[in-house]
């Protein structure tokens, strides 16, 4: 509670004199300032300072509301007696507590956790490298249980902001000392958003956003669970609608493509249907840059020209009609290597990686790597003829941004955030949901040099615009405004 009451009680000797007295008299004293401030961001930090986790909005709704009910002489064991379910495992409650107030806390729970890394986690990684290097900001996991935000090990750290050059450690099955944390609670500050939580953060994040007083900011990907729900696992739609309900009550979104801004505001629109304003959305598209990490490997010299497909393999990214339309050529006559690199739920892989069988069986040239590093995913880009990336949605398209970065012509989708790319050269768009189509891109991208030369030509006139762009107009976009409202 000590390192809470600063932000109840701006006397310090008060502070020190109710803390002799024991931690009774301090609670009673923070929790009758909370019952007498019209709002709610101190019962919000009072729960948190008090559990050592974050309260649901029906926690704080409860213990609000038994606050204001209560009477002055009873009210610490009432707020207790509401709040006690957030603590009742008791895990961190031995933990120490760091509020930062004023300051900047960013959530990259997954990237310190794990070590998969497409899409959202490339642009994490990207993006966080660059601002530790020169911004005031903290970096912050969660704890096991989901139940608070905490400061991160040496090693999670190296897996957000050292991604090519840290050295993931040997799996140690014997038992070790479970590691030492402190319990990071943001209070007055911006609270950036850079990934999409995991369905058990939601809930806190909510909270947050909605009643903690913290400003809170996120990164826009896309809309697919909702709009193209069809082809995602309902478990993934329903984790994405308990992510809107931390967006709606936070201030600021910035989408990754003028698509993917389209959406969100699309959804920010309809808020006032709950008397709510919403966050304001802006577009800070992702960069035409190439994976970190120039050095690759040399390819060796193939008879065959290479094609690689480069995505997680989900229904979305249409990879089976990518199988089609190269069986239909390979029975034609045409020699190529097909490669795809990504991984994905058995779930989805189960059906793709039998029909992959299927060809091998019949001599098809075809590979699936999963779990590669950037310089096998850079050699294949600069290896293959042409890239493919037919996606049927997509909040922007990173595959298709880093074929063009490394000279490769690519062959992908003619609407949404993809075609955003590919209008400015180097692209053949087609209509994904069309086989004959993509049969016939493929076909020309196989065998016509001129159209690739084409292609090549568009590259290298394109506009440059890489990842330090970006991360500096995003810093702009999405964290300086909210520092802004902080000081008005």
């Amino acid at each position: 509670m000590k390192a809470i009451a600063p932000h109840f009680v701006s006397d310090q000797v008060t502070i020190v004199k109710l803390a002799l007295r024991g931690t009774g008299p301090l609670l009673a004293h923070l929790v009758n300032i909370a019952r007498a401030r019209r709002g709610n961001d101190l019962v919000w930090l009072l729960i948190a300072g008090v559990t050592a986790a974050f309260p649901s909005p029906e926690v704080l709704q409860m213990t609000r509301r038994a606050l204001t009910l209560a009477d002055e002489r009873t009210a610490s064991s009432v707020f207790l007696e509401t709040c006690f379910d957030a603590a009742v495992r008791f895990a961190d409650l031995d933990k120490g507590i760091e509020v930062i107030s004023a300051g900047t806390v960013i959530d990259v729970d997954f990237c310190a956790n794990h070590v998969h890394n497409t899409g959202i986690q490339r642009v994490v990684r990207q993006t966080m490298s660059r601002w530790t290097t020169n911004r005031d900001m903290t970096l912050v996991a969660w704890t096991a249980n989901g139940s608070a935000m905490r400061s991160m090990t040496d090693l999670e750290r190296s897996r957000v902001v050292e991604w090519n050059t840290y050295t993931e450690p040997q799996v140690d099955r014997a038992p070790v000392d479970p590691p030492t944390y402190r319990i990071v609670i943001p209070f007055n500050s911006e609270v950036i958003l850079p990934e999409v939580p995991q369905a058990v953060l939601c809930n806190p994040l909510a909270a947050l956003a909605q009643y903690s007083g913290n400003r809170v900011g996120l990164i826009g990907y896309d809309t697919i669970p909702v709009v193209s729900a069809d082809t995602l696992d309902s478990n993934e739609t329903e984790r994405f609608v308990r992510y809107l309900t931390i967006l709606k009550h936070s201030q600021r979104v910035v989408g990754i493509s003028a698509a993917a801004t389209e959406e969100f505001a699309g959804f920010v629109s309809a808020l006032p249907a709950q008397g709510l304003v919403g966050p304001v959305a802006v577009e800070v598209s992702l960069p035409v840059d190439s994976p970190d990490g120039a050095a690759y490997a040399q390819a060796d010299i193939a008879d065959s020209p290479l094609v690689v497909c480069i995505g997680s393999q989900e229904p979305r990214k249409n990879h089976l009609a990518v199988l089609f339309a190269a069986e239909v050529l390979w029975r034609e006559g045409l020699d190529f290597r097909l490669r795809f690199i990504g991984g994905g739920s058995i779930l989805y892989t189960r059906d793709f990686d039998k029909r992959v069988r299927q060809l091998k069986r019949l001599n098809r040239k075809v590979e699936v790597l999963r779990g590669v590093n950037d310089a096998v995913l850079i050699a294949s880009y600069r290896e293959a003829r042409f890239s493919l990336f037919p996606s049927l949605h997509e909040g922007y398209g990173l595959p298709v941004a880093e074929s063009i970065a490394l000279a490769t012509p690519v062959l992908t989708s003619n609407y949404g955030s993809t075609a955003e790319i590919a209008v400015d050269g180097g692209c053949l768009a087609v209509d994904p949901r069309d086989d004959d189509a993509i049969t016939d891109a493929m076909r020309i991208m196989l065998t016509d040099d001129a159209v690739l030369a084409r292609l090549r030509a568009e590259i290298v006139e394109r506009s440059t615009r890489n990842w330090d762009d970006y991360a500096d107009e995003l810093w702009d976009q999405l964290v300086e405004p909210l520092r802004v409202a902080r000081n008005v």
